[in-house]
């Protein structure tokens, strides 16, 4: 049994939000790789800042820059955005860089990301 008023007529309105919905979740798609490519980088970096204190500086960003080189971040991130610094017990890591991306086809944004990682060293 169909009521009087069911016409199967569409709403301009539904279809309106449907296409914003699209485009926040294709917009989603775009960004989510870069946030979580700079998480796995964080994680990574505060690994490796937990190296023995007879560790050198030079070989800690060896090892930075090789991970940088496997997860294809060498287009964003340059030994020069790098700074290692080993005290007596910690040492910090500071990794500032800028990534393109591409939010909507025809809308690109600069994301900036930065973060510090300070590690007790290991004896």
């Amino acid at each position: 049994m169909r009521l009087r008023k069911e016409k199967g007529e569409g709403n301009l309105s539904s279809i309106i939000w449907l296409l914003v919905f699209l485009a926040v979740g294709y917009a989603i798609w775009n960004v989510a790789p870069a946030y979580m490519a700079d998480f796995a980088l964080k994680d990574k970096v505060n690994e490796i800042a937990r190296a023995p204190s007879r560790t050198k500086d030079e070989k800690v960003m060896e090892w930075i820059m090789k991970y940088v080189k496997e997860e294809r971040l060498d287009h964003y991130i340059q030994p020069s955005q790098i700074k290692i610094s080993t005290l007596e017990t910690s040492r910090r890591i500071n990794v500032d860089y800028d990534r393109e991306v591409t939010i909507l086809p025809g809308w690109t944004q600069m994301k900036h990301f930065a973060f510090q990682v300070d590690q007790p060293l290991v004896y």
